[in-house]
């Protein structure tokens, strides 16, 4: 439904601004005058793209959609259940974002257009579940389904994020104590040691040459660096560049495989939620494909989606070489040839998910030692190359 801006005077005589919605500005102003308002110009608004972009934290929007299920459940009309859930809602993007839909929905419009205003909550294959659950009148059902997946995804990121907090702790920490010996311990000693004209051993002397190249050198390495950095992030803007970085990514040793098994849960999770939701399956293939968050899986499942428009199964249209792991074909072709592909996606969603959290706990538990070992191997170096020199200084101090 389109917005309006509207110049009214009000029963007191005063000029006022307000912004409604209203499939014409006639009907606009036949409700503003049924409010005791004077309408004095009307208007269509400008599009609110600041109002289009907000967005909730994915608890806040689980816990949003539960309480709509939970009230159209009860037999509550959908307007009705916007209405109290706005009313409910504390002040901010929550309760903005319910009374622009309820408006809308009030006026007639279907709730997965209405949804759709709110582009970055509500994506292109959200809107088509919450459209195919209206069409089914399983609208209840389909709000479950798209929680679950929006919880199993969201719970599947922050294992990784907590997992990765020690290690990149520990990592900044070895960078920084080389940096920091490197540009100012070393230096002091370097110092002392010039000073007494001693023979130093071999080890001090690539350390003091390593930080007399750092010191004289730090600017033209870190614009070097945040240069080779600016290009790389453009080139993997390019189609070619995501490929060609994801296909090195996915031949990495151990973090190939999280990469794999994480992209299979993302392209089972979305063509399950949309198949069940009545999506047909080469719809759900192409969103699925843009949504593996990997170009070379999603170019291999694009090519599969061909295949399966020229008839061939599924299981079947993968390329021979394909990057998903394993199981996926044969789980495929078990669910295709029972009718219960549904259920075979949600199976490959579950167990790919959680071997890639197995892999990433595995990964994680060789990397914490690592580096460890890494930051004990630089401390003992820069030890030992300081002690050696002042060890020989005080064996020369010794009587004889």
């Amino acid at each position: 439904m389109p917005a309006f801006t509207a110049t009214v005077i009000d029963p007191f005589g005063r000029r006022r601004s307000l912004v409604d919605d209203a499939p014409d500005a006639a009907q606009l102003r036949q409700r503003l005058r049924a409010k005791n308002l004077w309408p004095v110009n009307v208007e269509p608004a400008r599009p609110n793209r600041k109002l289009g972009r907000l967005r909730l934290s994915t608890r806040d929007f689980v816990g949003l959609l539960n309480q709509l299920e939970l009230q159209l459940r009860a037999g509550i009309t959908a307007d009705a259940a916007l209405t109290q859930l706005a009313a409910d809602a504390p002040l901010g993007t929550t309760r903005t974002m319910l009374e622009k839909i309820e408006r809308e929905v009030r006026s007639g419009t279907p709730i997965h257009e209405a949804c759709r205003f709110f582009e970055k909550q509500f994506p292109a294959h959200f809107c088509a579940i919450i459209a195919a659950g209206e069409a089914s009148a399983q609208l209840p059902a389909a709000l479950r389904a798209l929680a679950r997946h929006l919880t199993e995804m969201d719970e599947l990121r922050r294992t990784a994020q907590r997992a990765l907090i020690y290690p990149a702790v520990v990592f900044t920490a070895v960078v920084g104590l080389a940096v920091f010996l490197l540009a100012v311990v070393i230096p002091q000693f370097a110092e002392i040691f010039s000073s007494l004209s001693l023979r130093l051993p071999a080890a001090t002397v690539f350390l003091i040459k390593a930080s007399a190249v750092v010191r004289a050198s730090w600017l033209p390495a870190a614009l070097t660096i945040a240069g080779l950095v600016v290009t790389l992030w453009f080139v993997v803007r390019t189609p070619r560049g995501r490929i060609w970085r994801d296909r090195v990514l996915l031949r990495l040793p151990l973090m190939g495989d999280i990469i794999r098994h994480l992209a299979t849960a993302r392209f089972a999770a979305h063509v399950g939620l949309l198949h069940e939701a009545g999506i047909p399956v080469l719809e759900a293939l192409r969103t699925g494909a843009d949504l593996t968050g990997q170009a070379v899986l999603a170019g291999q499942l694009r090519a599969a989606r061909e295949a399966v428009a020229a008839g061939q199964a599924l299981s079947a249209a993968l390329p021979k070489n394909h990057g998903f792991p394993s199981f996926v074909v044969p789980t495929l072709r078990a669910g295709e040839t029972s009718g219960q592909l549904g259920d075979a996606l949600r199976h490959i969603e579950t167990y790919a998910a959680t071997r890639a959290k197995e892999r990433l706990l595995t990964a994680l538990a060789l990397l914490e030692p690592a580096l460890i070992v890494l930051l004990t191997t630089i401390v003992g170096f820069a030890a030992l190359s300081f002690f050696l020199p002042l060890m020989q200084l005080l064996g020369g101090l010794n009587p004889r």
